[in-house]
């Protein structure tokens, strides 16, 4: 069943076509990269589906039963100071559906469970403005996860991530993925990571340029040159 429909989607700024004609579906629980070079539309993409761009034509839809979305931006202010424990800052991802700081009995069990499955309990009374950039990251997937445990929508996620950091993420992503069933939207620049945990791959440069399984990207004739334009 089909958590994202896009249909035709045309976007313009200042008469340059920025996005055109772009059409995909995300079914429940799938896992699906997004990938292009810079300038290939992929942010503008995010941000009109997140509702921050009006100016579009053709269509989008959720799924009527999707309360919420998770998101996580790319941009990640490690050098500024945040006033909050690590356990604040993911409960805030509660603050679309709840009136903080109470929580129902069932947002306090999700946070409980998710504080379990990224392996995050010990950082719990920590300051978020003393953790590492990899910690910081995976603190933001737990409150975009209590935000949404249906659908994921991360912006490269581990840009400016050390390796040891990018892997951990990866592999918080992949817990999420597989153990609740969550669907994700991923922008990422890292191939060899997109490529490895994605099932689906959308590669866009203004158009689509392909859309389909992982595998049969790596086997299309277009992957050569666009692992080289985009390494």
């Amino acid at each position: 069943m089909s958590i994202l429909e896009v249909a035709n989607l045309s976007v313009s700024f200042r008469h340059k076509v920025v996005l055109e004609d772009v059409s995909f579906s995300l079914n429940e629980g799938e896992y699906l990269s997004l990938i292009g070079p810079n300038g290939a539309g992929k942010s503008t993409l995010i941000r009109t589906l997140l509702g921050g761009n009006q100016s579009y034509t053709g269509s989008f839809t959720f799924d009527r039963g999707l309360k919420s979305k998770g998101y996580l931006p790319q941009q990640n202010n490690d050098g500024v100071f945040f006033p909050a424990t690590a356990l604040e800052v993911i409960k805030s991802g509660f603050a679309s559906t709840s009136r903080l700081p109470y929580l129902s009995a069932e947002e306090k069990q999700r946070l409980l469970e998710t504080l379990s499955l990224l392996n995050l309990e010990g950082l719990s009374d920590s300051s978020f403005y003393t953790l590492s950039g990899g910690q910081k990251r995976s603190v933001l997937l737990a409150r975009a996860f209590c935000a949404s445990s249906q659908l994921l929508i991360l912006d490269e996620p581990t840009a400016g991530l050390d390796a040891v950091a990018v892997s951990r993420f990866y592999e918080d992503l992949k817990i999420l993925h597989e153990k609740r069933h969550t669907a994700i939207l991923l922008v990422g620049h890292d191939l060899d990571n997109v490529l490895k945990e994605s099932e689906k791959v959308l590669y866009l440069k203004r158009k689509v340029r392909f859309f389909g399984r992982s595998e049969d990207f790596l086997n299309d004739s277009l992957y050569k040159g666009i692992r080289e334009e985009m390494l």
